[in-house]
C-alpha cells in the first residue's frame, strides 16, 4: 500500500459481518485485524499496565471504561508502528472516535477509511440469532442493536463529515459483501 500505514475502522450493527469481513481483509491486504476484545486479552496476558486495569472489569463482566480502552489502543499503536491496521468493534462512541483521532495524531497517523456495513435490523437480528452463541438470545440481540443505535450509529455522520466513510450494503452472502467491500476500499487506499 502507500507510504503511510492504512488505518481502517469497521462500523456497523452487531451481526453486520464486521468480524467475517475483517478476517477476509487480513488475507487480502495483510492488515492487522484488531478487536478490542483481543487487545484486552493480550494486554492481560502480557501484564501490561492497561491489561492490569482492564482485567478487573473483564472478570466482573462490566464494560471497560473509555480511559482504559484508549490506554490499550495506545499500547497497541506503540507496538504496531508502521503496520496497516483494521479496527473491528472500536470506536463505539463519538468520544472514543475523537480520542482515537487524537491518539493517531500522536503517532502521525489518521483513519484512512471507515467501512460502514449498512444492514437492516431484521437482517442483523437473524444473523445474531443464527450464530448459535449462548449469549445471542433474542432479548440480548435486540438490546445490543438498541445500544448500537444509541451509541455507535452517530459515528456514521462523524466519519461521513470527516470524508472517510465508505458505505457498503452488508446484506447478502459473505462473498458478495466481500466483493463490494474490496471494490469500494481499493480506491480509498491507493
Amino acid at each position: 500500500m502507500g507510504e503511510r500505514p492504512v488505518i481502517l475502522v469497521l462500523l456497523g450493527p452487531p451481526g453486520a459481518g464486521k468480524g467475517t469481513q475483517g478476517e477476509r481483509l487480513v488475507r487480502r491486504i495483510a492488515v492487522d485485524h484488531v478487536s478490542t476484545g483481543d487487545l484486552f486479552r493480550d494486554a492481560v496476558t502480557a501484564g501490561s499496565p492497561a491489561g492490569l486495569r482492564a482485567e478487573s472489569y473483564l472478570h466482573s463482566g462490566q464494560l471497560v471504561p473509555d480511559q482504559v480502552v484508549l490506554q490499550v489502543i495506545e499500547e497497541y499503536l506503540g507496538v504496531a508502528r508502521g503496520r496497516d491496521t483494521c479496527f473491528d468493534g472500536f470506536p463505539r462512541t463519538r468520544n472514543q472516535a475523537e480520542k482515537l483521532d487524537d491518539l493517531l495524531k500522536q503517532f502521525n497517523l489518521a483513519v484512512t477509511a471507515v467501512i460502514y456495513f449498512n444492514v437492516p435490523d431484521d437482517v442483523a437480528l437473524t444473523r445474531l440469532l443464527s450464530r448459535g452463541r449462548e449469549d445471542d438470545t433474542e432479548e440480548t440481540a435486540r438490546y445490543r442493536l438498541q445500544v448500537y443505535h444509541e451509541d455507535t450509529a452517530p459515528l456514521i455522520d462523524y466519519y461521513r463529515d470527516a470524508g472517510v466513510l465508505i458505505e457498503v450494503d452488508g446484506s447478502g452472502g459473505v462473498e458478495p459483501v466481500a466483493q463490494r467491500v474490496w471494490t469500494a476500499l481499493k480506491n480509498a487506499i491507493r
